[in-house]
């Protein structure tokens, strides 16, 4: 007996050393993050100037001149001088001076061009029970009459989903609604703490017939992005409407009207067309970019996020764009998910990059992480996707990803983006583009295609250029708003422990402090389960017209 109990106090001891030895070198590694930290802080407080020395940029983000001396995952070791806030040098190593970074990652602040911030953070409420296409839209019908209800009308929002998706909803709708502001903000924080500095959300619900709901995602949105602007990060709206109601002034005037005073940008929800002529989907797209050159705002659209092969959106688009072009349309416009187009016979998808190539500036915004969930599950039916037998085990066998490396080879800019995050879209993420830029790699086999380093530019310049913003983020002269993985030297090492070698964000040169926002914080805004739709839901009360789309 004393034997055994002497083995287990050995164990016990074992297990406390152990213990205690992670818990040391949790403490030196986090103790090396925060004296990087400090060492950044006097240096900004004392002189106002630093060198980053001995630092490791992505070849895609730097200047041409500094490319050439990319290494096999496509970093060049760099030192970096900030002064007053902004990049005032970026050259070759020269090993003197500064603040010895010892070869860490260092990249430029994100840009997150696609997300759905009005619908985020209600997985746990809402849970989509199929996990596909058919099944997200018919549970969005039901969760949406709770975006305009605050705590006291929650649980009578609760009676409203299918049966009041077309019409008021006044019983449900209160001055103090706050659930799409909360989690909107919530998700804001979690971007910022990131290390992102522009971000664009898609504005489910301003295309809803409840005008209550429509005020109410326009005014979180006004509020939310004038504060965040106050603290370096560009928040941006798209506002959307079902393609066809384009083409019918009276819906799509007033529409497009309300979203320019709100300092939204236009978009739309293409669906699948592959049952609606290519004439009548070219005339529809021309109404959209009619509005577009009307009121000069850059456009965003849903298109072609299907299995269905026979869904050529985007072709129509294309066509529709250069048209507007030839008559001096030049704001910046983006083409969202294209997952159909990685399904397309070579001759087609060539034809439609060539035709996307004289439409610049654009750009191809892929999803990895939501398409990767959505695409090829079973359960996808028509109208909106190719029929996939819901009860026959099957996994799926394509990946939901746009030809990434053909459109970059035919010089198309190419983003990648959150998309939803913890809704009934997509039950994970965080709003983190480092995840976003790792999934893609993977994804798309960018690792080879040549190398890691290439493709950075999918989470920082290529969308911040889509958004219309600064692109070059290692320019003299640029804001010093970087990310710095202090323990990572390597992509390798970096995307093999995303959250577990620090990070280090700088906004203007400075220090940037926080931490992500505790989920508990949302409890009582998810607590109450949103009724399950009944079948076919989606397409009988008019999802589509009511903006109801990833």
């Amino acid at each position: 007996m004393f034997q055994g109990s002497s083995k287990a106090t050995a164990t016990a001891a074992a297990a406390a050393a152990a213990v205690a030895a992670g818990v040391v070198v949790g403490k030196a590694l986090s103790q090396e993050d925060a004296l990087l930290r400090l060492r950044l802080r006097l240096a900004q407080f004392f002189r106002g100037k630093y060198t980053l020395r001995d630092v490791r940029i992505p070849e895609s983000l730097l200047p041409r001149e500094l490319r050439g001396a990319a290494d096999a995952e496509g970093l060049v070791a760099c030192d970096v001088a900030v002064g007053n806030g902004v990049i005032d040098e970026v050259a070759p190593p020269k090993s003197l001076g500064g603040i010895d970074c010892n070869g860490c990652l260092v990249v430029a602040c994100f840009a997150d061009s696609h997300t759905h911030l009005v619908k985020t953070h209600a997985h746990p409420r809402a849970r989509n029970a199929t996990g596909s296409i058919n099944g997200a839209l018919a549970q969005e019908v039901e969760d949406q009459p709770r975006w305009a209800a605050c705590a006291c009308c929650r649980p009578n929002a609760l009676t409203g989903g299918s049966d009041n998706a077309g019409g008021p909803q006044d019983q449900v709708v209160c001055p103090k609604a706050d659930d799409v502001k909360r989690r909107m903000e919530f998700a804001l924080k979690t971007a910022y703490v990131h290390g992102s500095k522009a971000i664009r959300t898609h504005l489910d619900g301003t295309a809803a017939d409840d005008q209550k709901l429509v005020d109410t995602v326009y005014a979180a949105f006004r509020e939310l992005r004038d504060e965040y602007a106050t603290k370096g990060l560009v928040v941006q709206g798209v506002a959307n409407l079902y393609l066809p109601l384009w083409s019918d002034e009276n819906i799509a005037k007033p529409f497009a009207d309300r979203a320019f005073k709100e300092g939204a940008i236009l978009g739309a929800y293409c669906g699948n067309v592959a049952e609606t002529t290519p004439e009548e989907t070219l005339k529809h797209c021309a109404a959209l970019f009619t509005h577009a050159i009307r009121l000069k705002l850059p456009v965003d659209c849903h298109v072609d996020e299907t299995n269905d092969a026979r869904c050529r959106g985007l072709s129509a688009l294309a066509h529709a764009l250069l048209d507007a072009r030839a008559v001096g349309y030049d704001q910046p416009v983006v083409f969202g998910h294209c997952t159909a187009l990685a399904l397309q016979p070579p001759h087609i998808l060539n034809a439609i990059c060539q035709a996307l190539e004289q439409c610049k500036p654009v750009c191809i915004v892929v999803n990895p992480s939501t398409n990767l969930g959505l695409q090829d599950r079973r359960g996808s039916a028509p109208p909106h996707c190719a029929f996939i037998d819901p009860n026959e085990p099957r996994t799926p066998k394509w990946r939901g990803l746009a030809p990434v490396q053909e459109l970059a080879s035919q010089n198309i800019d190419v983003a990648a983006a959150s998309d939803n995050v913890r809704d009934w879209w997509h039950p994970y993420g965080d709003y983190d583009q480092l995840e976003t830029w790792k999934n893609a790699v993977t994804l798309g086999h960018l690792d080879t295609a040549p190398h890691e380093g290439r493709w950075a530019a999918l989470v920082s310049s290529a969308p911040a250029r889509a958004m219309g913003l600064a692109s070059e983020p290692f320019a003299e002269g640029a804001p010093a708003d970087l990310v710095m993985f202090p323990r990572a030297r390597r992509v390798s090492e970096l995307f093999a422990r995303p959250h577990g070698l620090g990070r280090v964000v700088l906004r203007k040169g400075r220090v940037q402090s926080g931490t992500v926002p505790s989920y508990r914080v949302l409890d009582d805004v998810v607590a109450e389960t949103t009724p399950q739709p009944p079948p076919d839901v989606a397409y009988a009360r008019g999802a589509a017209k009511s903006g109801l789309q990833t």
